[in-house]
């Protein structure tokens, strides 16, 4: 009797470690998937001292390596209020590298102290290169061109004139 035990215990062993190596060898490398669509931003909370500014984007990943974004920012300051849209394409040339470009506008909403919304808003497009340093942080530079004549220009900038802007993210 203590055979049958021993070789039902041993086929059942046997049966168990066969089932387990199985599943591990045969496990696929974790894939790492693109989120369908996401939504970033962020908001510094306000100091009541009447200034205040957010960011979002609406990612929607494309075909391949492709992505779309639109969104939004809010300023406000003792000089400023303005709000810009800006549409975006992102294209990756490589693992932690894309190009991209886009259109945005942005209207003045103290219209130089007048009390209403510039109907007028400054439009731009734009293209460069950005590179994911890690995963929470991106490097970006991108060329910026006017394509109207507004009444404003960005703040710090004087009149809407072409330049050069350097930026990044740290997300913690």
């Amino acid at each position: 009797m203590s055979g049958f035990i021993s070789k039902c215990l041993f086929l059942v062993l046997f049966i168990w470690f066969q089932l387990v190596s199985g599943q591990v060898g045969t496990q696929p490398d974790a894939v790492e998937e693109r989120p369908k669509i996401y939504l970033d931003g962020h908001q510094y909370p306000s100091f009541g001292d009447g200034s205040h500014y957010g960011w979002f984007e609406l990612h929607f990943p494309l075909m391949g390596t492709n992505e779309v974004s639109i969104g939004g920012e809010h300023y406000r300051n003792y000089f400023a209020d303005r709000f810009n849209v800006p549409i975006k394409l992102r294209q990756y040339i490589s693992e932690k590298t894309y190009v991209l470009g886009g259109y945005q506008m942005e209207w003045d909403l103290l219209n130089g102290g007048l009390g209403f919304p510039n109907p007028t808003p400054m439009q731009e497009t734009f293209f460069g290169v950005g590179y994911e340093v890690k995963e929470n942080m991106f490097l970006e530079a991108k060329y910026v061109q006017p394509l109207n004549e507004s009444k404003f220009g960005k703040i710090g900038y004087g009149r809407n004139l072409p330049r050069l802007q350097l930026g990044g993210k740290w997300k913690f």
